[in-house]
């Protein structure tokens, strides 16, 4: 009995190690977090039941009520053991409704067997042996791993060959663990050992490939990012510009084809980090761009540069996203004036702003101009790829007839 409790203490411990890593995780949701504390309740419930029955059995002291009480619990709550285990994949399937209608089908089994007598027979020194009934239950358990077996597999299908070997190695772990118990008749008690090592196992599982769903999102997000910027019309303009500055000045439209080349080369290779990088290495990208419109626009473009500070860190791709939208919808939209665009750095206590402001026609904040939303696509990306990236945020600010101000909020990291 000894050795039983030690089991179940370290299953116990091991239960509230997972709670404390789960409440750590800021990837899950609140919702998310309460299921699987419920789940682990629950397991650490079931293995309190079964530890109970063992303790109890044979104790003339307690009634033999209390003793049926404690095992119906147990045959209720080892079928829920098995269903929360394959709740932890987190996932809807057919396989997971017959599990669930299963387990509810013994709960309701479970209290009837037991008021007839039938389940267990109990002697007069509080001893129990399973009666007629049990092999009901030992069949809907047996169906219940059957079932377990296959949402495993079916799960295991949607990974890659080399990402399913864990996952199925762990539900072999769970089940040799029973399967131990069952043929040992008993006698070694190691089930839920196995279930609380497999629940931790599937965390890491769980975790990991959260992490790689997350890192799939940012790549998806800077392609997203990167096509925005190389649009064919922006192209097309370009080398339209370039063509013309090849008839009247070679070594100009060599300098511009040199600007569109080291352009597009700062966008694939950003494709390639997923760092952040200095801002005086994102101007250099920002430069390019604003060299080629130069050439489109020539006196009608005026850029200044107001930097306070350089020193710091930003996503790559974030601020040249910003600048296109000032040139699109502030220079080109004016009417007969300069179109002038400020690109300024300032430092707080908590952290660095980059605005960009222009003095172009202006707008609603909440209607972001652009040709079928172009515009406001290309800011949400920035503000998200800000997000994701470094924690930072996007302000705008924009009057009618006044001109816009866009403001990167970059937190300065924790000492």
């Amino acid at each position: 009995m000894a050795y039983y409790t030690s089991v179940i203490i370290i299953s116990w411990l091991g239960l509230a190690a997972l709670c404390i890593l789960v409440y750590e995780n800021d990837r899950l949701s609140r919702r998310d977090k309460n299921l699987i504390w419920v789940t682990y309740l629950l397991v650490a419930l079931s293995a309190l039941a079964e530890w109970l029955g063992v303790r109890f059995s044979g104790d003339t002291d307690i009634p033999g009520w209390l003793l049926a009480v404690i095992k119906c619990a147990d045959y209720i709550l080892t079928p829920v053991c098995g269903g929360t285990l394959v709740g932890q994949l987190r996932r809807s399937s057919l396989w997971q409704r017959l599990i669930r209608v299963l387990i509810t089908v013994n709960a309701v089994f479970q209290p009837i067997a037991f008021l007839t007598g039938k389940m267990l027979i109990f002697d007069d020194q509080n001893h129990y042996a399973h009666g007629p009934l049990y092999s009901v239950y030992e069949a809907l358990f047996y169906i219940l791993v059957g079932l377990i077996a296959i949402e495993f597999f079916t799960y295991g299908k949607d990974f890659r060959r080399q990402n399913r070997v864990s996952l199925y190695v762990t539900f072999l772990l769970v089940f040799c663990g029973i399967l131990l118990q069952e043929l040992s008749g008993g006698s070694v008690r190691v089930s839920y050992l196995t279930v609380v090592l497999g629940m931790a196992l599937l965390y890491i599982h769980n975790t990991e490939f959260s992490q790689l769903d997350a890192d799939d999102t940012i790549r998806r997000q800077r392609v997203r990012i990167m096509l925005g910027q190389i649009q064919p019309h922006f192209l097309s303009n370009c080398l339209a510009v370039i063509r013309e500055t090849y008839r009247t000045d070679t070594q100009k439209g060599d300098r511009a084809i040199k600007e569109l080349s080291d352009y597009l080369r700062h966008n694939m290779d950003s494709l390639q980090s997923d760092q952040l990088i200095p801002l005086q290495e994102e101007l250099k990208h920002v430069k390019h761009y604003l060299h080629l419109q130069e050439l489109r626009f020539e006196d009608e473009l005026n850029v200044e540069y107001d930097l306070e500070c350089t020193d710091l860190l930003l996503p790559p791709l974030t601020l040249q996203p910003l600048v296109e939208n000032a040139v699109t919808y502030g220079v080109r939209k004016q009417r007969g004036r300069t179109g002038r665009i400020t690109i300024r750095s300032r430092e707080y206590p908590d952290r660095y702003e980059i605005q960009v402001i222009d003095n172009g026609p202006g707008f609603v904040p909440d209607n972001i101009p652009g040709d079928s939303s172009r515009s406001h696509v290309g800011i949400q990306n920035v503000r998200e790829h800000l997000q994701d990236s470094c924690g930072g945020d996007l302000v705008i600010e924009s009057e009618a007839g006044q001109g816009t101000k866009v403001t990167m909020i970059l937190p300065k990291e924790d000492d």
